[in-house]
């Protein structure tokens, strides 16, 4: 879905001053893209909304009030994050944009299948385990690039173990690694992280979203905390584990293909 972009620009236009008053120490990388904030906002708003008249049964009066504040916020604040996230890629030439979806396209692709042999292939190793937990719990273009990287480094070091029990080849991690590497670089490339800058204020506006969204998020888990569903119907920002330390997923029953196309190899 598209905003209004009227509308969009100048939410983000009045909020500047907002945002440039927030605790640089405390500011979020963005972890969603801005489409996916939008779709995530839209799903809250529409659970939280039949909830909004309960808000002063269950809270004191300034705390109910704060909670409506940050759920009328929600749209908002999504917006102004869209807004500045459109305008770190405003410089960009048509052949940067065209580079980075086709990026954002085989690193996603590269993220799922490393992360699909690595559970099994590391499924006895508690500390590489842990580490693919962490990794799988985070979504969005930054964090395919970013964890690709890691799930690289991770095979890497495994090598002389895990060779030959997956499809993945050197080659291929080497493909991967320069693939996220590039798209990392060209997220990045000609920004600034200077207060006020492009960046600094996509960063802003993302932090300014996510403190409304997880307040909303969390409360309307509590309010609907007797129903089974609450955890679907109320969605997380980041993929979550069901509890800490648990093992991660079992890998599916069918293998991913391989690499180049081949057969995959048993584990």
């Amino acid at each position: 879905m598209s905003p209004e972009p009227k509308r969009m620009n100048d939410l983000f236009a009045e909020m500047k001053p907002t945002l440039l008053e927030l605790p640089s120490d405390a500011l979020e990388r963005p972890r969603v893209s801005r489409e996916r904030a939008l779709q995530l906002t839209a799903a809250l708003r529409q659970e939280f909304a039949p909830l909004v008249p309960r808000l002063a049964e269950e809270l004191s009066p300034a705390k109910a009030k704060k909670r409506r504040a940050d759920f009328d916020a929600l749209e908002p604040r999504a917006l102004v994050f869209y807004a500045a996230d459109l305008a770190v890629e405003a410089p960009w030439t048509s052949a940067q944009k065209e580079r980075r979806a086709a990026l954002v396209r085989k690193v996603r692709e590269h993220d799922e299948l490393l992360s699909a042999w690595a559970v099994p292939v590391f499924r006895k190793d508690a500390e590489a385990s842990a580490v693919i937990a962490d990794i799988q719990r985070g979504k969005g273009i930054r964090d395919d690039a970013e964890d690709t990287v890691r799930l690289v480094a991770l095979f890497r070091e495994h090598w002389p173990a895990i060779k030959g029990q997956t499809p993945v080849k050197e080659s291929y991690l080497n493909e991967a690694e320069a693939d996220a590497t590039e798209l990392l670089g060209l997220l990045d490339a000609g920004e600034t992280s200077a207060k006020g800058s492009p960046r600094d204020l996509r960063q802003r506006a993302y932090t300014h979203w996510l403190a409304a969204y997880v307040e909303i998020f969390h409360l309307g888990r509590y309010l609907e905390r007797r129903d089974p569903a609450a955890a679907e119907r109320f969605p997380a920002v980041a993929a979550e584990r069901s509890a800490a330390g648990a093992a991660p997923p079992a890998p599916a029953t069918a293998p991913p293909a391989a690499p180049d196309g081949g057969d995959p190899a048993p584990v």
